[in-house]
């Protein structure tokens, strides 16, 4: 498959800067290896030829000498055309949207017909000529650091994951991450197995107060295929003793950390599968049904009154909040925001507080510690979910560490973080709205929002 890659590099480096400063240094200095990975590990878009490989044919990277002439040489060496895009505004605008529009264009109509279209950019004016690529039955592809318009990201067949990117392109993997090729999965939480289950064998499991207490399991030995099949009948046992157990959808955290302490050998790679889902997914569960699109996945069995809405997904128990759950579901699908309960983010915000004020920010590494710290809560919300605020937080210029990391700080900003994106997308935030997201991250409303 005939491919052309086009960087906006301005924009892709600032937006990893505003994460992780070192992350954005190896983006600049380090090209060919996440290349590589484009060219032999990325997934194909869809419809792509059966059996299709890419073949990176064109690579070009426009990006602003006055502030980047520092990372030239890097994409020299990596067989970039580089573009220069200098400032021509006080504002420090740069010619680059325009100079990559007319490029693709141009390459449009190439007599090689290129097959695919790669932009690294979070630019929402590239929106149009991702559709005229589409009218001309090409494939896009995109990486878009930070939170691209909804428009944006429709107009791709395949939006590359930032997550995956940083983890698996420019290697910033979690110490206890499976090095196999595309384990990490983005919905489930397999990402830290390996770590908790080497501390799971030296610690039981701590009984919920709702349930018996149950003995962990001695670890069993992957090699004999007798003790992991009785490990993998009482992992489905367990799933479906924990959702009959429930009054509501059971957060597929839950599980996930259950099963890692009770069998921790087995999830250390879930099974050879590499993520939580994939695992689940290889498994007869009937007539338990998986719900992925909310914060890190519910497992429910549909059958029992009140545990999913007329979709078949499972509906999230918000307790005495449980009125706003539809609003805050619109706004979720509308912005992005993680489909938390008041009382999850609550809990978010405080746990982040705390772990700012003892460590230092690191996002990779704070985003894990929150996570397991509302797991040991009985909390739900997924590694994806936690990731979600602290990224919205930096975006919006929060710098973690400076005094101003209170918990109703961050709730606020994040409300502020959702509006905006609302607004972005067109969503009229009239009264309801404004009480809902006020509820929703536990901020007070205001007054001159809702239209006192």
């Amino acid at each position: 498959m005939k491919s052309a890659l086009f960087v906006d590099f301005d924009n892709v480096y600032s937006g990893l800067r505003k994460l992780d400063p070192a992350i954005a240094d190896r983006f600049a200095r380090q090209p060919l290896e996440w290349v590589n990975w484009v060219i032999g590990e990325l997934e194909l878009p869809d419809h792509a030829p059966a059996g299709a490989r890419r073949r990176l044919l064109v690579r070009r990277c426009y990006l602003n000498p006055q502030a980047y002439q520092r990372f030239r040489p890097s994409f020299n060496l990596a067989g970039f055309e580089i573009i220069d895009c200098p400032a021509l505004t006080s504002e420090g605008k740069t010619s680059t949207d325009i100079h990559m529009v007319l490029d693709i264009i141009d390459l449009l109509q190439h007599e090689a017909r290129y097959d695919e279209f790669i932009v690294f950019s979070a630019d929402a004016d590239f929106t149009p000529v991702l559709r005229k690529l589409r009218r001309w039955d090409r494939r896009t592809t995109v990486l878009a650091i930070g939170f691209p318009s909804a428009a944006y990201r429709a107009s791709a067949d395949l939006l590359i994951d930032p997550d995956e990117f940083v983890r698996n392109a420019l290697g910033f993997r979690d110490e206890d991450e499976s090095p196999v090729t595309g384990a990490a999965d983005a919905d489930a939480e397999g990402s830290s197995a390996a770590a908790g289950a080497r501390a799971a064998q030296a610690m039981p499991e701590a009984p919920r107060p709702d349930s018996p207490a149950s003995p962990p399991i001695d670890p069993i030995d992957p090699i004999d295929p007798v003790a992991l099949d009785r490990a993998i009948a009482e992992v489905v046992a367990t799933m479906h003793a924990e959702v009959a157990r429930a009054a509501a959808p059971v957060p597929c955290s839950r599980l996930a950390s259950l099963i890692t302490t009770r069998h921790p050998a087995l999830a250390a790679d879930w099974n050879g599968k590499g993520s939580f889902r994939k695992f689940v997914d290889s498994l007869e569960l009937a007539p338990l049904r998986f719900d992925w699109s909310n914060s890190g996945g519910f497992v429910f069995d549909p059958a029992r009154a009140g545990s999913c809405m007329q979709d078949g997904s499972a509906t999230p128990d918000w307790g005495e909040d449980q009125d706003i759950l539809p609003l805050a579901t619109q706004i979720h699908e509308v912005s992005g925001a993680p489909l938390l309960g008041p009382a999850e983010y609550c809990a978010l915000f405080s746990i982040v507080e705390d772990d700012v004020g003892r460590n230092p920010f690191d996002l990779k590494e704070t985003g894990k510690r929150v996570r397991d710290r509302l797991r040991e809560a009985g909390h739900g919300g997924s590694r994806l979910d936690v990731n979600w605020i602290l990224r919205g937080l930096l975006m919006r210029g929060h710098a973690f560490g400076e005094g101003q990391d209170r918990a109703a700080t961050l709730a606020n900003k994040t409300a502020n973080n959702v509006r905006s994106l609302c607004l972005r997308e067109q969503m009229i935030l009239d009264r309801a709205a404004e009480a809902t997201i006020a509820r929703w991250f536990g901020t007070t409303p205001d007054p001159r929002r809702m239209g006192q």
